[in-house]
């Protein structure tokens, strides 16, 4: 099984300062208070339009240019961000990551291919605690394996996974209700028929 994402991870008010920064960003929850902040396709144009001519550092794969410059600018106030990528599949691929706290970068990009912890290293700076499981699983960066789990749909999607808090638990006599475009695609393709029933009489 693959997993691909590219995320910024911290918690409390420097990610609402992140977001403030970047309207159109979100954070989505993860375990013991903290958030990812997905680095998608407008957060990453955004990125590179404010920062024109910055670089990407050569262990980062898919990061936006000058997204280093974002996240000691959203530190500066206190508390630390992480920048954390993942490109596996077939248990082969690498792993890049690189953190900032209180507007300083405390741990320089680094990639590892194979297993590694750059990712451990880099929310261990954020102060992520290494419990009985690693930093990775520990704030539950396992349970979301793409992009696509981090959509504001991602959650129904791991329902049927066994990712499920119990505010989401979808209530037992609860209908269940077909997708808007499928109601009006039968509506229209009902109103099609009769009009070509009526043109050939």
């Amino acid at each position: 099984m693959g997993h691909s994402v590219h995320l910024i991870i911290g918690r409390g008010e420097v990610v609402a300062a992140f977001l403030r920064r970047w309207p159109g960003s979100r954070a989505v929850e993860l375990r013991g208070g903290w958030q990812a902040i997905p680095v998608d396709d407008g957060l990453y144009a955004a990125i590179e339009v404010a920062t024109p001519g910055a670089t990407r550092p050569p262990e980062l794969d898919v990061s936006p240019l000058g997204l280093d410059q974002a996240l000691a600018a959203a530190t500066e106030t206190g508390g630390g961000l992480a920048y954390v990528e993942t490109d596996y599949f077939g248990g082969s691929g690498g792993q890049s990551a690189m953190a900032f706290v209180d507007g300083q970068e405390v741990m320089a990009a680094q990639r590892s291919r194979g297993g590694g912890g750059p990712i451990n290293q880099a929310l261990r700076r954020i102060g992520v605690k290494r419990g009985e499981a690693d930093e990775f699983d520990v704030v539950g960066l396992g349970e979301r394996r793409s992009m696509m789990d981090y959509e504001p749909e991602g959650p129904v999607r791991l329902r049927g996974a066994g990712v499920q808090s119990a505010c989401e638990a979808k209530p037992a006599n609860s209908a269940s209700h077909l997708p808007m475009w499928l109601v009006i695609l039968v509506i229209a393709a009902a109103i099609g028929g009769g009009v070509a029933v009526a043109v050939m009489r």
